[in-house]
């Protein structure tokens, strides 16, 4: 009799166990869509950088990232360049910042590059495929910021100081 119990609380035991993975898995996720809008997961990519490295998306695992849109021509993505250089600095532990060059290009960015001494990767958007996956706006500079878990927290045209970018970046840590 004391054994026939002993068997009926493990079963119950291991039924419970099983629910509760059962629900966790099915019910207790949200259902994330795939896309670069805010709450949305972005699918990986991969850039070649200025530099001669690659910049892939999924290899920043567990940090936030931070990417800029920007172009030579552009102004204000000129003006906002050292905050997106700051922020790598103050967070390099815990955030990976890109500025990716908009297509068509109108300048040797590597050339332009060369007058500055930035340390943060930039890359060139070819065929506009990196923009495409972005969502980018025709307007620049434009500022998408992905959480540690992949997904975007931010992506919005228009300047950024510094003091709002370490705001964004810090709601995304």
């Amino acid at each position: 009799m004391r054994r026939n119990i002993r068997i009926i609380l493990w079963s119950l035991a291991i039924i419970f166990l099983v629910a509760v993975v059962i629900f966790v898995n099915f019910f207790g996720k949200k259902n994330i869509t795939t896309g670069a809008a805010e709450g949305e997961l972005l699918s990986d990519f991969s850039i070649a950088c200025t530099d001669g490295t690659d910049f892939r998306l999924s290899e920043q695992k567990g940090k936030v990232v931070v990417i800029n849109l920007w172009a030579t021509w552009c102004i204000p993505c000129v003006a906002e360049l050292p905050n997106f250089e700051k922020i790598s600095e103050d967070f390099s532990d815990e955030v990976s910042v890109i500025a990716i060059h908009s297509a068509p290009v109108t300048t040797d960015v590597a050339a332009w590059l060369s007058d500055y001494s930035y340390t943060i990767p930039f890359a060139v958007d070819e065929d506009g495929s990196v923009s495409e996956l972005l969502n980018a706006s025709t307007v620049l500079p434009q500022t998408i910021v992905i959480g540690k878990d992949g997904v975007v927290t931010y992506n919005r045209s228009g300047s950024l100081t510094y003091e709002e970018l370490c705001d964004i970046v810090s709601g995304a840590l």
